[in-house]
């Protein structure tokens, strides 16, 4: 997997979080915070650190802390509604991180 498919994927999830309703983000926090499907974030995340591409969370800032923070989250409390869009509007940021990076591979 190159780094663009990579980042391609990273993107896909990060649009859907991004179009969240804080109201439900409750019920949808842990589809994006666990890294069981090949697609999610941490299991992109995993693939780019082990093929190499150098150390994400450098190159990434905004996108490694929203995956703590939705690592952080993933603990079956409910969170406050603004709570829920402090992460959304996090993805959104993460978003244009992630599209502003010029992949060369």
């Amino acid at each position: 997997m190159k780094q663009q498919e990579i980042l391609n994927g990273i993107s896909r999830e990060l649009e859907g979080l991004s179009s969240e309703n804080p109201r439900d983000f409750y019920f949808a926090i842990d589809c994006y915070a666990d890294n069981y499907d090949e697609d999610s974030i941490g299991a992109l995340i995993y693939k780019w650190e082990q093929r190499g591409f150098g150390d994400f969370k450098k190159k990434f800032p905004i996108t490694s802390r929203l995956y703590a923070q939705l690592e952080n989250m993933n603990d079956g409390i409910e969170r406050s509604r603004e709570d829920y869009v402090a992460i959304i509007s996090l993805a959104k940021d993460a978003l244009t991180e992630i599209k502003d990076f010029k992949a060369f591979d």
